[in-house]
């Protein structure tokens, strides 16, 4: 099952460590990971991926749905750590 949504947001916060929209788009169309968060269920979605300079990412947000359409609100944006790198690089093959 994957994530469903119509459009990504990034809150200001996800600005913070220099990464922009276009950093979580490369990620969302490579190869990627989604976990429900690892810090409960209210707290949404973890997604690890690689933007297209070869960095693992680690994105952290939500689905906010309004009336009309389902928006993938993106609060933090960041490199991964060592261990989560290894996990998705076990998990996810090339």
């Amino acid at each position: 099952m994957g994530l469903r949504y119509d459009e990504i947001e990034l809150t200001e916060s996800a600005y913070r460590h220099g990464f922009d929209d276009e950093d979580v788009a490369e990620m969302m169309r490579g190869r990627h990971l989604l976990i429900r968060s690892r810090r409960g269920r209210q707290f949404g979605y973890e997604i690890f991926g690689r933007n297209n300079g070869g960095e693992y990412l680690l994105a952290a947000g939500r689905v906010i749905e309004s009336d009309k359409d389902k928006v993938f609100r993106v609060s933090h944006v960041n490199r991964m750590t060592d261990a989560e790198r290894r996990r998705f690089q076990s998990l996810v093959r090339p």
